[in-house]
């Protein structure tokens, strides 16, 4: 809807969002069978996608800032303290909140 991801059905049980020049953005896991559709929602802030496993699912879209702050809260503790990192890769989610 935003004209600048794409999301993708396939054959290995996950649906796919894209950038434009194809850096993957977010995963949908959940199929028990290959995807075979996937639709944005009006709103641009769901896709629905369809299985083989005879299920349709909804999935929430998550903007970009939303995944950058889960991504830094996941990587929290080990960059916090993981010795091997310099001070600029420790501090690398400090900004993103």
């Amino acid at each position: 809807p935003d004209g600048k991801t794409i999301a993708t059905a396939s054959y290995d049980k996950t649906a796919r969002l894209w950038t434009l020049n194809g850096q993957l953005l977010q995963e949908f896991k959940g199929h028990q069978g290959p995807v075979y559709s996937v639709s944005f929602s009006p709103d641009g802030k769901t896709i629905a996608t369809a299985s083989y496993d005879k299920t349709a699912r909804l999935w929430l879209v998550e903007n970009l800032d939303q995944l950058l702050v889960r991504g830094c809260n996941w990587l929290h503790d080990y960059l916090q303290n993981n010795r091997n990192l310099n001070d600029r890769t420790k501090h690398l989610c400090d900004d993103i909140k």
